[in-house]
């Protein structure tokens, strides 16, 4: 099994805008070097109607994932993110266990944040803060 993971945020700006040239040079390097760690296994940033940015990632372990989360680049990305955008109110992160080789579509993905969002953190859709043991749940 490996740990797919969803992230959406709103950006404050239209992404053309030159506001978001730091954001738009980052999101590249972090792609880059999610690409380069030990545990990753797959990776795809999209902006959706909205100006929403989403991020989908595979990593063969949970602990892939937050190493790269929370050090180096990301991490100091991450940190400056009130920059570029608008603060959220309801969750925008979930995590899932996919069976391997499997890449979440976009609509499988949104599925799963709804999904915590509706019915708070189970097998089948958890976070950081509330990780289940490893199991495949439709």
């Amino acid at each position: 099994m490996h740990i797919a993971q969803f992230n959406v945020s709103r950006l404050k700006h239209g992404p053309d805008d030159p506001r978001l040239v730091s954001f738009g040079i980052g999101a590249n390097m972090v792609r880059r070097e999610a690409a380069k760690t030990p545990g990753h296994v797959w990776n795809q940033q999209d902006i959706l109607p909205g100006d929403v940015f989403a991020t989908r990632s595979v990593w063969e372990s949970l602990e892939a994932l937050k190493a790269f989360v929370y050090s180096g680049i990301h991490e100091r990305y991450f940190r400056r993110s009130a920059e570029w955008f608008v603060p959220m109110e309801e969750r925008n992160f979930v995590l899932w266990y996919i069976d391997v080789g499997e890449q979440p579509t976009l609509e499988e993905s949104q599925r799963r944040l709804d999904l915590l969002r509706a019915e708070g953190p189970s097998d089948a859709a958890f976070d950081f803060a509330t990780v289940v043991k490893q199991k495949r749940v439709p």
